[in-house]
C-alpha cells in the first residue's frame, strides 16, 4: 500500500486525481494539503464552492504532513524530562550543578523590566527553534539530541523547584506559556528530523525534494512558529508571574 506521505507528495505534483461517477475530474481527499502548499507559495486554488484555502487549513495540512516526526520528538522530550526528574533525587550534586548553570544564564535577564524579559525569552526560543530546524539537515540527529538535553534539564529543574514550592507551582509556572511554546519547539524539531530523513533518503538513492521541503519548513517557521513563540513569550513574561503571585 502506498504510504500517505508518498501519496501526499505525488498529489502535490498533480500526479494523482480521482474520477467522479460521471467521469468528471475532482480533487482527492488530500486536496486541502495541496491547496495549503499552493497558498504558502503565494498561489490560490479554489474548491468547488469558490472558497480558497483558509490559514487554519494551511496550518493543519502541514502538520498532517510531518506529524510522525513531531510525535517522535514529543516522546523524546517527555521521556528525557521524566529521566531528569527522577535522576535529580539520585544525583543531587549533578542536579545542583545544572541548576546553578541555568540560573547563571538567565538570572541577569530576570532582573530586567517585563518587556525586556519578554523580548529575551522570545529571541532565545525563536533562535533555538530555528536551530533545531536547520540542524536537522545533519540526518536529523542534532535536533533529537538537543530536545533530549533540554527535556532532561527541565526535568531536573522541575524536581528541585517542586521540592521547595510544590508541584502546583511547577504546573502553574509552565502550563500558561508552555501550552503554546512547547508545541512550536516540537514542530521545529520535527521539521528538522523530517529534513534529516530526506537527506538520508537521498544518500541511499530515493527520490526526494529536500530543497523544496526546506523552503516550506522555513516558510512555516516564519509564518506560524515565530508569531506563536512571541505570544508564548508575552504570556510567560506578563501573565505567568501574575498567576504565580496568588500562590
Amino acid at each position: 500500500m502506498e504510504r500517505e506521505e508518498d501519496y501526499y507528495l505525488r498529489e502535490r505534483k498533480g500526479e494523482v486525481r480521482a474520477e467522479t461517477p460521471e467521469g468528471e475530474r475532482e480533487e482527492k481527499i488530500y486536496a486541502p494539503a495541496e491547496n495549503a502548499f499552493l497558498a504558502a507559495h503565494g498561489e490560490t486554488k479554489f474548491r468547488p464552492g469558490g472558497r480558497s484555502t483558509s490559514k487554519v487549513s494551511e496550518f493543519t495540512s502541514y502538520l498532517r504532513f510531518i506529524w510522525p516526526y513531531v510525535i517522535f520528538i514529543t516522546f523524546v522530550f517527555f521521556g528525557a524530562l521524566f529521566a531528569g526528574y527522577t535522576s535529580s533525587a539520585n544525583f543531587p550534586d549533578m542536579a545542583d550543578t545544572l541548576m546553578e548553570g541555568f540560573s547563571s544564564r538567565f538570572a541577569p535577564l530576570m532582573d530586567k523590566p517585563p518587556i525586556v524579559i519578554m523580548l529575551g525569552i522570545f529571541l532565545n526560543n525563536a533562535f533555538v527553534s530555528l536551530l533545531f530546524l536547520v540542524l536537522g539537515l545533519v540526518f536529523g540527529v542534532l535536533p533529537i539530541m538537543f530536545i533530549a538535553f533540554n527535556g532532561y534539564i527541565v526535568g531536573v529543574i522541575s524536581n528541585l523547584v517542586a521540592q521547595e514550592k510544590g508541584l502546583l507551582f511547577i504546573f502553574l509556572a509552565l502550563l500558561p506559556h508552555g501550552i503554546v511554546e512547547l508545541p512550536m519547539v516540537f514542530i521545529s524539531a520535527g521539521i528538522g528530523v523530517r529534513l534529516g530523513h530526506q537527506v538520508f533518503s537521498a544518500l541511499i538513492g530515493r527520490p526526494t525534494e529536500i530543497k523544496k521541503e526546506f523552503k516550506e519548513g522555513i516558510r512555516f517557521y516564519f509564518h506560524w512558529i515565530v508569531p506563536l513563540l512571541f505570544l508564548a513569550a508575552v504570556v510567560e513574561a506578563f501573565i505567568t508571574p501574575l498567576i504565580l503571585s496568588f500562590l
